[in-house]
This record gives structure tokens, sequence and C-alpha cells, in this order.
């Protein structure tokens, strides 16, 4: 075929070098290619040919593909060969050279379209057989979605795949398979796949283009069919794909539809079976993994699931929580140090840090007016005003210096730590006995500081023996709150070699005997609103310093003892 250019534009143009296969030379006879060089195949930018059923398609880069797949490829090639000729818009040859391709693609292509009153009713005994064969075959939610095309009808189409979104997950699946064999997998965003779903199940055509749906990034480019399936757990629309850009006949888009109705129960069935097991599969990794020995029994078979905490040693009494959960199934929790270790460290630091906030918003609430106190107190003591009314504001000035250092006394103590520093011992019992001063009001309290250790210093993070001292205090006060005889907490600090004791003794009504084995299991408590918490928080900041938190029986069988050791260095 001759190729004939445009005379005008001969010296200032660049050709689109072209090669046609000879088989389907002949259809482009009225093609006008004033803007394209016809060349061998080595020397093509993009060459055409016809393979089987289709229209293929080769890139001088070596990309190879079926025409209507990769048609935006070679609008962008021919487009790139015009703008660098300076040809910045298309040319009637060139739209010429688009139509004229689909339209030997579509002519090539057309013995896949079904022939009503023909193919349809031939087929349609297979389709129901294939879709009923495939439905018991498939095992596996992806199986179903890639044997589907393998149904009559489909066998020439090149991909099928599913969306599907379960009530209350943030994410939709995209899964199938795409050119028959490669497998595909994505998340799609639930605001993409509901307008994607709405879209198709509003429309009439049930026939649509990848172009009318750019968000939804779709593994292909082309038409496609589709059909929305709804129930109570899920929402999903099933999609095939030909890849290319013909429209699809009325009467695959019936079987279309058909073929997946009939398939409804079977999704239904998969989607239950598969994300039923992974909810199974998740829950048991966070079983197994969960930071307490735990154990679930069943009534009625008698078997158990143990995680790997649990061991053989433990016993019933080690059991700190017990519930009955649906069907015949029990859950027990047992005590550990695990629980100590990791679940109350996050307590602590969460109760600290809220405290820590809480002094902060206070600190910065009070200091302007206690600013402006003390500011008018100077003032007012520079008039001329009498003897009493000058030692009148230096009281008020000495009580407002005292509430600016006990308010920033309380925001330094409760800022988290990530470093220690040398505390005497004689600070961190004032700190204490500051914190709990409301709580022990009418509380007497005396501290003994033996063996020189009233300006001992200590490498060990001030928040945490404050905590541990300030919890010991504020239970010893509570359990005397009820006594009619004078109420009494006693300090006494004391060394030897490598150890400091810090112990806190009370003359109140004491710690049943049978009691004493349980005060530092968790959600132990002997009081009607206590948390069960506190001395199994203090003895694991113990731990964590090197030191421990006991409880020692009194001698005189009066009042609770306990002992806080710390390290000397």
């Amino acid at each position: 075929m001759e190729n004939r250019p445009n005379t005008s534009d001969q010296e200032t143009s660049e050709y689109v070098k072209l090669f046609i296969d000879p088989v389907i030379l002949t259809d482009f006879e009225n093609l006008n290619l004033s803007r394209f060089k016809l060349v061998e195949e080595t020397e093509s930018q993009i060459a055409l040919f016809k393979k089987g059923d289709r229209l293929w398609v080769n890139f001088a880069d070596g990309e190879h593909c079926d025409f209507p797949y990769y048609r935006k490829n070679i609008v962008c090639t021919l487009d790139g060969a015009m703008v660098e000729s300076g040809l910045l818009t298309r040319s009637d040859a060139f739209d010429s050279f688009i139509k004229t391709t689909q339209g030997i693609e579509k002519k090539i292509y057309s013995s896949v379209s079904l022939n009503p009153g023909e193919n349809v009713k031939d087929l349609w005994d297979e389709i129901i057989k294939k879709v009923n064969l495939i439905s018991n075959e498939s095992h596996s939610l992806r199986s179903l979605v890639e044997k589907l095309l393998d149904v009559p009808f489909l066998q020439k189409f090149e991909s099928s795949i599913i969306i599907l979104h379960l009530k209350g997950q943030t994410k939709a699946e995209l899964l199938g398979t795409i050119w028959r064999g490669e497998k595909t997998q994505s998340l799609v965003e639930v605001k993409e796949f509901n307008a994607f779903f709405n879209s198709i199940k509003k429309s009439k055509i049930k026939s649509f283009s990848t172009d009318s749906f750019n968000k939804m990034n779709l593994p292909f480019n082309g038409s496609f069919l589709a059909k929305e399936v709804m129930s109570r757990k899920y929402s999903l629309v099933a999609v095939v794909s030909r890849h290319d850009f013909l429209s699809y006949s009325k009467d695959e888009i019936e079987l279309f539809e058909t073929c997946i109705d009939l398939l409804q129960p079977h999704f239904e069935r998969l989607i239950d079976q598969e994300f039923s097991d992974k909810r199974i599969s998740e829950l048991r990794v966070c079983l197994k993994d969960f930071p307490l020995p735990l154990r679930i029994r069943d009534g009625v078979t008698g078997t158990s699931f143990m995680n790997d905490l649990y061991t053989s040693e433990l016993q019933e009494k080690d059991i700190f929580f017990n519930k009955k959960v649906e069907g015949p199934f029990t859950l027990d929790l047992y005590d550990s140090d695990e629980l100590r270790h990791y679940a109350f460290d996050l307590f602590h630091f969460q109760r600290i840090s809220l405290l820590g906030e809480l002094l902060n918003t206070l600190r910065h609430e009070l200091s302007n007016p206690l600013f402006g106190l003390k500011l008018g107190s100077q003032l007012f003591a520079t008039m001329d005003v009498s003897t009493d009314s000058k030692e009148l504001m230096a009281e008020i000035q000495k009580n407002i210096n005292r509430c600016q250092v006990i308010i920033e006394n309380f925001s330094n103590l409760y800022q988290v730590q990530t470093e220690t520093k040398p505390v005497s011992i004689k600070k961190i019992v004032d700190e204490s006995i500051t914190l709990s001063k409301s709580e022990g009001r009418e509380v007497r309290k005396t501290i003994e500081y033996k063996d020189n250790t009233e300006n001992l210093m200590l490498d060990v993070p001030l928040i945490f023996v404050v905590q541990i001292l300030f919890n010991l205090i504020v239970n010893a006060a509570q359990a005397m709150k009820n006594m009619t005889t004078p109420r009494q907490i006693e300090l006494t600090v004391s060394t030897d070699a490598g150890s400091v004791f810090i112990d806190v003794i009370d003359n109140g009504p004491g710690i049943p005997e049978d009691k004493c084995s349980q005060l530092f299991k968790p959600f132990f408590t002997t009081k009607s609103q206590g948390t069960g918490l506190g001395l199994v928080l203090s003895r694991n900041l113990a731990v964590k310093m090197g030191g421990n938190l006991e409880y020692l029986v009194n001698n005189n069988g009066k009042g609770a003892h306990f002992r806080l050791t710390l390290p000397r260095t």
C-alpha cells in the first residue's frame, strides 16, 4: 500500500513509523496515513498484527499486548510524536487511525458475541451445568472467582474479579484473576467501594467502561460486565472483562447476571467459611500472645485451650478471674509475674501522665492570681500603713511563696522521668508526706532516720519511690478511718551494707492472717471502693528499681507493717 504523506507538512513534520501485518493491510486502504510512515517491522514504533481473534500490538520498546487493553499507550505514542514535530493537536489522520483500528478489532472479534436465539439456547443447559459444577468444586472464594471464566460464554473473557466489603470493616477487598493466570488482590477504600457499588446497582445496562470509574483503580482497562450482590453481612460486585472496548450484547449481560444470581448462595457460604476461619485464627493469635496465663475450657467435651504463659504448675487457687462465656465455654485468667511486669506498667504510666497533665494545668491556672496577690501585697507593704498591716502583708507573701513552691514540686514530681539522678532519702519522705497530707490529715506521723540515713543519697527514680510510699501511707490512713482512738503512722529508715529499708507501720486494725497471702495479687482488695491494684503496682515498681516490697507480721499483733527495700547504689 502506498504511503501518501501530506506534502504541505512534509518538511516540518516527523512521522510515526508504522508496520501493519499484510493479513490486515487491506483493511487500512481507506485510512489517511498523512501522519504515518509505513516501514518494516524492525524499524517501526508501532506494529499491528492479527493473532487469532485479536489485534496484537508491538511497541518499539518491546512491550506487546492486545490492542484494546493498551489503546491509551498507542495514543500516548502518537501524541508524543506529534508534539515533537510541533503538531500540538490531533490531526484528522490521527483520529482516523484510531477509529479504523477499533473498527478492525471489532471486525476480528465479532465472533465472540452470542447470537440471540441460537447460541444462547444451545449453551443454556451447559451453562447451568457448569455453574453448578464449579460451585461444588470451589473450596475457596478465590477459586470460585477464577473458575467463573470456565463458564461457556465466558471462555473468551480474560479477567474475573470480585470487590467484597464485609459490614463493619474499614476496607473492601479486591481479589480474582486477570489475563486468566495472574492473581490480583488489593484493598479498596470503603468510600470508593460504596460509590462503585451504587453506580453498578443503579445502572440499567450493566455494561460498563473503566473510563467511567477512574477512582476505583480496576486492574484492567476497557469494557466490563458487573453485577452487585448484597446480603445482611456483606456487599460485593462481581466483574468480568475481555480487556477490550467493545460493548456487550444483551444476551451476554443477561447470562452473566443469571450466573451471579445462581452463585450468590455459594458466595455466601464461602465468605462465611473463609472469614469465620480468619476471625477464629486471628482470635487464637491474640489469645496465644495474651500477657496473662489463660485457659478456655469446653464444659461438654472437657477439652481446653491454653496460651503460651499457661503452665501445669498453676492451680485453681491461682485463678483471679473466671467467667462463663457463650455456649459451654469458661474463661480462666491466672495471676503471674507477666501481669505485674506488663499490665500495670501501662496502668502506672497512664495514671502518672494524667496527674502530670492535671498538675501542669493547675500550675498554669494558679500562677497568675498568685502573682497578682504577691505583687499587691508587696505594693501595699510599701505604703504608709501600720506595722500590723505590714506584718500581715509579709505573712501573705510568705504563704504565697509556699503555695508556689508546693505547686512547682507537685509538677516536677509527676513529670515522666527518662533518667534517674541522686535524690536524698529525706526529700523522698517529705514529698510522700506532702502528697498524702489530704488523706492523712488527722493521722499523727512520726519519722525516724537510723544510722544517719537522713542525708543518704539514692540513685532511684524519685517518682517511683514516692508513689510507693504514697500508696502505703494512704492505705494505712484509710484503714484507720473509723478508729476512735488516736491514729498513728511510723516511718522508719534504716540501712545495711547494700540496701536501704523504709518501714511504714500503723496502729490500725491490721490485716487478717488468711488475707496476708493474697495482698499482692491483682484485684484483691479489702476496700469497698478499692481496685486491688495499688500494692501490686507498688511491688512492681520496687522490683523494677532492684528492690522489693513485702508485708511483715507485726510483733505486737496490732496494725500493718510494710517494708520497702531499695538498693543503695
